[in-house]
């Protein structure tokens, strides 16, 4: 359910505070794509970001998990736009609720004793470990029959568990998205099949990254102070700070291509015809 704030003889909801935010950037229907990069854009150059050159790459990783089941033809509102990237961050927060597996959220988050077991319990007889490349879909299975481990509905009549839903299928796809990628880059430095401590630690880093993720959405769309994005070294800060800009510079100058010319000091011109020789560059590599 959205925060409800009073302001004099109004109410203001979360959702109304992101439609004003994208309402700057979003001022005509247009399809997901371009909307995500517009919001990026956005970001890179909003004063009220700080530390947008790392903060704006997890904003990003929202928005297009957000999206990733949307229609790419369909054509989004600032509205129609948060009525999906709301209810997706809202969803997100309960990452860290699947049963039996962990205590607390967010960084302090930790995997239970009883992870191991239950993971284990749901490898199948006699497995102690499960290949690398199976670890995404066995954690969506988990995920999806909470309580009752992999199991196919009609194998689970020795199930006891009766109680609501503790999370949303966004938070099963999602882990298992981003199981994928930790294996991508696991499978690359040690063997393919995992015991059930490697897969109870995906999830624990999952948790950690989700958490990281939401916040940074949070710190962009609603002008948190603080935000828990861990800092890169500043080289690598200094160098996808200034693409970023540059890359929010070109979409702009290219967007508004069919628009009049206006009259710029002689100081303006130089910089301007940098970025148009650039953006002209852009467009015919």
């Amino acid at each position: 359910m959205a925060a409800i704030v009073s302001t004099g003889s109004q109410l203001v909801t979360d959702k109304d505070v992101c439609v004003a935010h994208s309402e700057v950037f979003i001022k005509s229907p247009m399809k997901k794509s371009k909307a995500i990069q517009r919001a990026m854009d956005h970001c890179a150059l909003d004063k009220k970001v700080d530390d947008k050159n790392f903060v704006c790459p997890h904003y990003k990783k929202i928005l297009e998990a957000a999206f990733r089941r949307e229609s790419t033809t369909e054509l989004f509102t600032a509205k129609s736009f948060c009525a999906t990237t709301e209810a997706y961050v809202s969803q997100l927060k309960g990452a860290h609720k699947i049963p039996n597996l962990g205590e607390g959220s967010g960084f302090n988050f930790v995997a239970s004793k009883d992870c191991k077991a239950v993971v284990t319990a749901s490898f199948g007889k006699k497995q102690t470990k499960i290949p690398a490349k199976s670890a995404p879909d066995f954690w969506y299975a988990l995920c999806m029959n909470q309580d009752c481990a992999h199991f196919l509905p009609s194998r689970t009549r020795w199930c006891s568990h009766d109680h609501q839903p503790t999370h949303s299928v966004s938070v099963c796809e999602h882990m298992r998205n981003y199981a994928h990628e930790e294996i991508f880059v696991m499978e690359k430095n040690m063997n393919k099949d995992l015991d059930a401590d490697q897969v109870c630690h995906i999830y624990d880093e999952f948790v950690e990254d989700t958490h990281v993720n939401v916040e940074a959405y949070m710190h962009v769309v609603y002008g948190r102070e603080e935000h828990p994005v861990p800092s890169p070294a500043n080289r690598a800060r200094a160098l996808k700070s200034a693409v970023m800009k540059n890359e929010a510079g070109k979409n702009r100058l290219r967007d508004s291509a069919a628009t009049p010319v206006k009259s710029a000091s002689t100081n303006e011109v130089p910089a301007m015809l940098v970025l148009t020789l650039a953006s002209a560059a852009a467009l015919w590599a």
